[in-house]
């Protein structure tokens, strides 16, 4: 991305900083205007928890991530609806705690409206049945009137196979998710913000490959003719199944590929394609030790871009689904960002600023740079923007005399974390 700097309407004056005299050419005056803080660029900017401080399998403690639009990171031209991969569980005495409860209205808000700020087309919600006392039952009532003050903004169910384990009232399978879906006809699909296609209400099943269910007879059962998208390639093949969304943090392309390939030979199915940071389920109580290390946001990165072998601008990818946005037990959230092991050490050179990366992470991460000026450490204005992969700033000459300090943020790319730096003084002497 092309990025100017904000600084035409500067003239050029001398910078010393040792302290030794410098001759400054007339111009015109520089005038300090802070429009943002310190604070205001390093807090969250999250829906996480302030609380939240980080966990060892891999999520980042609730901090300033980057608000450009994920939409960048697909293939140019790319009209995919992008949605994520919602939980709403938390509050459950059986999961972790991460500071919030899936059942608090202004916590489902906050989380709809930072899906919208990072361009986010919608969400679809695990969704465990229509008992009045299911968390993720009350979850699904709040995110639907969220959804639907955020406008454009689109939520679908993901039935669970837990339905069928835990809320089956010695029913049949069939005839139990008859029961819960009847009542999801009823109270979600009407909504002018539940997901439709073809004016078709969406249901994605996860789970329940291993039950005998009549999917005609609950097709025709629900009505309002729904859509039924299922999880892994395999999806496609049910005679029953409009689509299928793929669903794999296993650090192997080999699973895209299939899922690609077996869209592409489909008839037409609906095709979600999925991405994702890493995963790690050491911190969930079913844990299976499985890990795919999020190699400082390449693997972000390399997921989001993988539809592009198979689509482009003339041939769209339909749907992709980010898994997820804040399952926090299997390291898969994107809720607080995503890491990219970098850090920014700046130096005075002159009238020039430098700053050097260090950490383990690759600058392919860091989408521009912006420098920011301040009297007192805390009020910053910014004196413009670089590109990544530039290092230096020439900084404005005519400053008045006296002590500032410079900071330099790396802008990540979508979801990525900003990194700010230290603050470096300097000093412009007569």
């Amino acid at each position: 991305m092309t990025l100017r700097k904000r600084l035409a309407s500067l003239a050029v004056c001398t910078l010393a900083v040792s302290g030794a005299p410098a001759q400054r050419a007339a111009s015109a005056p520089f005038y300090f205007a802070a429009t943002t803080t310190l604070t205001a660029e390093t807090a969250n900017n999250t829906s996480a928890a302030d609380s939240f401080a980080g966990s060892s399998n891999g999520n980042l403690a609730a901090g300033s991530v980057s608000k450009l639009p994920v939409r960048s990171l697909l293939y140019a031209g790319a009209n995919t609806k992008i949605l994520t991969a919602m939980m709403g569980w938390w509050g459950k005495k059986e999961h972790i705690s991460i500071g919030y409860r899936s059942d608090d209205a202004a916590q489902i808000q906050r989380q709809v409206d930072d899906m919208v700020s990072r361009g986010f087309d919608g969400t679809t919600l695990a969704w465990y049945g229509s008992d009045e006392d299911e968390l993720s039952n009350k979850a699904a009532k709040l995110l639907m009137k969220a959804s639907e003050r955020a406008g454009g903004f689109a939520f679908a169910l993901r039935p669970n196979e837990g339905i069928i384990k835990w809320s089956k009232m010695g029913l049949s399978p069939t005839d139990t998710l008859i029961f819960h879906l009847k009542y999801a006809a009823k109270t979600y699909f009407p909504s002018s913000a539940y997901l439709r296609i073809d004016d078709r209400p969406v249901l994605m099943f996860f789970g329940f490959e291993k039950y005998d269910i009549d999917w005609e007879r609950l097709r025709q059962a629900i009505g309002g003719d729904p859509i039924f998208v299922f999880r892994n390639p395999n999806g496609f093949n049910y005679p029953y199944s409009d689509g299928a969304f793929a669903w794999s943090m296993v650090a192997d392309t080999a699973y895209i590929d299939r899922f690609f390939d077996r869209a592409r030979h489909s008839g037409g199915k609906l095709a979600f394609g999925n991405a994702y940071k890493g995963f790690d389920d050491s911190a969930a109580s079913w844990t299976e030790h499985r890990k795919t290390d999020q190699r400082c946001g390449q693997t972000w990165l390399s997921t989001m871009a993988y539809a592009a072998k198979y689509y482009n601008s003339s041939h769209q990818l339909p749907f992709l689904q980010v898994a997820t946005w804040n399952d926090y037990e299997e390291g898969t959230e994107i809720e607080t960002g995503i890491d990219n092991c970098l850090s920014i050490t700046p130096q005075i050179d002159g009238g020039r600023l430098r700053w050097a990366l260090s950490g383990a992470g690759s600058e392919n991460t860091v989408d521009h740079y912006t420098v920011f000026l301040s009297k007192d450490g805390k009020r910053l204005m910014p004196l413009g923007d670089v590109e990544s992969g530039t290092h230096t700033f020439d900084l404005p000459r005519q400053l008045p005399v006296g002590s500032w300090t410079l900071f330099v943020k790396a802008v990540g790319r979508p979801s990525i974390r900003n990194v700010l730096s230290a603050p470096i003084a300097y000093k412009v002497v007569q």
